[in-house]
């Protein structure tokens, strides 16, 4: 995430986030570069939880990833669209780590 942080910088944060959940990010390098790979490790993890991936209306930019302590991802859009039909209420349950450089999520769609 570092190197693709110097590489594109804002480019690839307004890719894949909206302003607020970019104003959200750390502004030190190392922090930034962590918080932004454990959102994006949240954003994949919800977009297999729709199993769609990143198609049929779903984008990067509705799944919002609260980082913190207790780790919250919100659905919006064509996620909280795709949720509800597939029988969800919409809300999620999320777990984000890092082990060993690696970003790991777990996204679970709750009813």
């Amino acid at each position: 995430m570092v190197r693709a942080l110097d590489r594109w910088g804002g480019r690839l944060v307004g890719k894949l986030m909206d302003a607020e959940e970019a104003a959200r990010l750390p502004t030190a390098a190392a922090d930034r570069a962590r918080a932004l790979a454990l959102a994006v490790a949240g954003k994949e993890a919800a977009s297999k939880a729709l199993g769609t991936g990143w198609s049929r209306g779903v984008r990067w930019r509705d799944v919002d990833v609260l980082l913190g302590p207790q780790p919250a991802v919100a659905l919006r859009g064509g996620a909280a669209a795709r949720a509800r039909a597939l029988g969800s209420s919409g809300r999620t349950w999320a777990r984000l780590e890092l082990r060993d450089g690696l970003a790991i999520g777990e996204v679970r769609l709750l009813s």
